[in-house]
């Protein structure tokens, strides 16, 4: 059976929840062990730490779920 793993990608400073972000993948291991494919694992979903509390206070962006096309943590 596989696993699957949250894994913390990357840490971002949030101006809006003024406080420390961390950016969270969920990676899907197999069971057994495939031959060279690339990448041992696939990611089934992205999330953030604060995407609820996010949410919850009216803050729009891509991991609070409300705003998919406004990335705050996206590289310029």
């Amino acid at each position: 059976m596989a696993t699957l793993v949250w894994e913390t990608v990357s840490q971002h400073w949030c101006d809006l929840m003024n406080q420390e972000a961390e950016l969270l993948e969920a990676r899907v291991y197999p069971a057994d062990i495939l031959p060279d494919v690339g990448v041992p694992y696939q990611v089934s979903a992205r999330k953030c730490s604060l995407g609820i509390s996010c949410n919850l206070a009216g803050y729009a962006c891509r991991w609070s779920y409300i705003n998919p096309g406004y990335d705050p943590f996206e590289e310029k």
